[in-house]
């Protein structure tokens, strides 16, 4: 192999990979970003109100959020076509420190406004 063509093959990796960076959204992002150290407050500035929480028996809590995304070519807010539910469930300790999360995505084909993202007529896809 020449010079040349190992220098395009190690940049065209170094594509692929920054590529899959930017196809992360937000959310993961910065709950990546942030595990471990953001409070309850500074996850709340930056993800707005939780659609649900609960306390858990050590004193923490757990927080679950939704964002839901119509799929391309919807021609209304929930088609035939379906849409998208991403669903993460963050656990905090009980000093109210993020210390792990999860995310799981849902694409719901044509139900009516999903009650939840995990609700029995979506499909769960695997997230990366």
């Amino acid at each position: 192999m020449t010079q040349w063509s190992l220098l395009g093959l190690l940049m065209g990796v170094g594509v692929i990979v920054s590529g899959c960076a930017v196809l992360e959204v937000k959310e993961t992002q910065y709950l990546k970003s942030v595990e471990g150290k953001a409070s309850q407050a500074e996850v709340r500035k930056e993800l707005g109100a939780p659609r649900g929480t609960t306390e858990t028996p050590d004193g923490g809590s757990t927080w679950v959020y939704e964002v839901r995304q119509l799929e391309p070519g919807s021609q209304n807010s929930w088609a035939s076509t379906g849409s998208w539910c991403d669903e993460y469930t963050l656990t905090f300790d009980k000093a109210g420190v993020l210390r792990q999360w999860t995310h799981h995505s849902y694409l719901h084909g044509g139900e009516t406004q999903p009650i939840s993202c995990n609700s029995i007529l979506g499909v769960q896809k695997s997230s990366h």
